[in-house]
């Protein structure tokens, strides 16, 4: 009876561990619930009603104003470069692995324009107010926390705030959604030209986004960086997290180097084997077109092949995972995910490289694009501003 009794305990205290370990696994990994972005296509919330048009529409955010810029509020002013006070205050992650993180030197940096995703996921409006504290606190605390300060390491950071459109309009898409989504976008290209005009003075600038925001920098890449004077200072434009094609721009095209200049890098990212129904439909279609993605490891095609595995190239997408950022904003876990591209054009994810990662693995991994390749990401984009200057000494 005494063995019997004791196994039992022993067993017990076995599974309470290991609930405890995965526990933590999935917290770390960003797998619990949180307001973060999720693709309304995968991950779709009940919906509550919506009002028939945007009316009232929030006052439109004046970009002089520091207040409509994310991150400011505790941002010291620095006199020695016009709009600084305007640029987000970030801080690094957490842990060990933050020691080797620096700052580009000052002659050697670009700035950052980041546009954020969509944070507005309940309600009946169909535009945020950018004077809504509750959602620009929800903005400071995750999009620009753990996503926009990948970019930080190249220079200054400078995040508008805009009347993004509500979550729904990507899975209604009719007129009244795209409506809201043009409303969003003329907040975007106002705060990047009032960048350019005030800020910019011919500095090296990085264009980056996820989900909403990719979708709004696309639209600037096409309307106001292409065949403009801004097209030479673009070091490189990274924005995951929405489907690209290479038909919707004239001259930009994905950066198939890790030093590439003038590029866009754009992913999605899923599980191993899965793949959404909105685009296996559109692969059926006769004219369908593969999606733009880049590798946000190896910044290459190198992982492409379905025989990948067979010739060691996802051991090498691995060994070179430099980290993902937690929830609790901590950088860990190096060497944790392993992934691939497939056709038609989107990253496949195999299951995190941790204990119970098997248990961890989701569908669809939308709101890891950024933070899970934070690491890579903060390097790539440092190496990409170095090339752009030192281009520009030949």
């Amino acid at each position: 009876m005494q063995t019997t009794f004791l196994e039992k305990l022993a067993a017990f205290v076995f599974r309470a561990v290991l609930s405890c370990i995965l526990w933590s696994w999935q917290t770390d990994l960003g797998c619990q619930i949180i307001p973060f972005p999720e693709m309304p296509a995968e991950d779709a919330q009940s919906e509550t009603a919506a009002t028939s048009s945007l009316e009232p529409v929030p006052e439109a955010p004046d970009y002089a104003l520091s207040a409509n810029w994310a991150g400011t509020s505790v941002h010291e002013a620095n006199i020695r470069l016009a709009g600084d006070d305007f640029a987000a205050h970030l801080e690094w992650p957490k842990g060990r692995k933050n020691q080797r993180l620096s700052r580009l030197p000052d002659s050697l940096q670009a700035d950052v324009f980041f546009i954020h995703p969509t944070m507005l996921l309940d309600g009946d409006r169909w535009n945020a107010d950018v004077q809504d504290e509750t959602m620009n606190a929800e903005v400071d605390r995750w999009p620009v926390r753990h996503q926009a300060s990948a970019f930080s390491g190249a220079g200054r950071v400078f995040v508008p705030r805009y009347r993004q459109a509500h979550i729904r309009v990507f899975r209604r898409g009719d007129s009244l959604s795209w409506a809201a989504v043009d409303l969003a976008y003329s907040d975007v290209k106002r705060a990047f030209l009032h960048y350019m005009a005030h800020w910019n003075h011919g500095r090296p600038f990085v264009l980056a986004g996820h989900s909403q925001g990719s979708f709004h920098g696309r639209t600037l890449l096409q309307e106001v960086i292409e065949g403009s004077r801004y097209r030479g200072q673009l070091v490189a434009a990274y924005l995951p997290g929405m489907d690209m094609y290479a038909s919707e721009f004239q001259e930009i095209e994905t950066c198939k180097e890790p030093g590439d200049l003038g590029c866009l890098c754009t992913w999605m990212s899923y599980g191993e084997g899965y793949l959404p129904d909105w685009l296996t439909q559109k692969q059926l279609k006769p004219d369908s077109e593969s999606l733009l993605c880049t590798h946000p490891v190896l910044w290459g095609s190198d992982c492409e092949a379905d025989d990948a595995v067979e010739n060691g190239e996802l051991d090498a997408c691995r060994d070179a995972h430099r980290g993902v950022v937690l929830p609790t904003y901590k950088l860990s876990k190096a060497h944790a995910i392993s992934a691939r591209q497939v056709r038609p054009g989107v990253l496949w994810l195999k299951s995190p490289h941790v204990l119970g990662g098997r248990m961890l693995q989701r569908e669809n991994w939308h709101s890891g694009d950024l933070n899970l390749f934070w690491g890579n990401v903060f390097e790539n984009v440092q190496t990409r501003t170095l090339n752009w200057h030192e281009r520009q000494k030949r």
